[in-house]
């Protein structure tokens, strides 16, 4: 089991976006030409700073809190779509490949705990070579609704880049690791300091 400031855990949970795959600014951009179609300019700037301030939550809960059934149904597919041609070459961020390597060899289990769509994400790990994890949590359930269902052994770490993760992980009482590398999150120092976490990071390459 991986062991980190002197606990070896059971259970590593990865959230996705930001995390395993530098993703968050290709779907920014992407649910900004998706919503444009349907919002004034300015409308869509304040949409997509919305949208990206709830990283870690489904997109489905986030469309549909600002659009119309029909509406919503159309932008998610149109966001699917461009995200589908974005993620083509999408690598796994530096040094995740090798921590994935040592969690599996060590006998912990490791999940996908993700606001993301589950056929993007197990595309770009096939694409990748890492469709191995235990299995992947993802939208449009929550990650509290996967949590709230799932048994794993403790003690168990959940790794992010958003403050939903953290509250999350406080939630089910899970240790963090804050990734800050590739956040969205503007005001990750100033909540860190009032919150603590076991550690902040850029990338995998400073947990090896």
């Amino acid at each position: 089991m991986p062991e980190l400031e002197g606990v070896r855990y059971r259970t590593v949970f990865f959230d996705f976006d930001g995390v395993i795959a530098d993703t968050n600014t290709l779907k920014r951009d992407n649910m900004h030409s998706a919503v444009s179609k349907y919002l004034e300019p300015e409308a869509a700037r304040e949409f997509v700073t919305f949208f990206t301030a709830n990283n870690g939550i489904p997109r489905e809960k986030k469309v549909f809190s600002r659009f119309d059934q029909r509406t919503g149904q159309q932008i998610l597919k149109d966001y699917a779509g461009l995200n589908d041609r974005a993620f083509e070459r999408i690598a796994p961020t530096p040094g995740f490949t090798r921590f994935f390597e040592h969690c599996r060899e060590s006998g912990a289990r490791t999940w996908i705990l993700s606001g993301g769509d589950a056929g993007e994400i197990r595309s770009i790990l096939r694409r990748n070579g890492l469709d191995k994890f235990d299995g992947i949590l993802a939208g449009p359930d929550t990650k509290s609704d996967h949590l709230s269902r799932l048994t794993f052994p403790r003690p168990a770490l959940l790794i992010g880049d958003s403050r939903h993760d953290h509250e999350v992980a406080v939630e089910f009482d899970l240790d963090f690791i804050f990734m800050n590398g590739y956040t969205q999150f503007a005001e990750w120092k100033q909540y860190f300091q009032k919150n603590k976490i076991i550690k902040i990071v850029t990338n995998f390459r400073e947990l090896l």
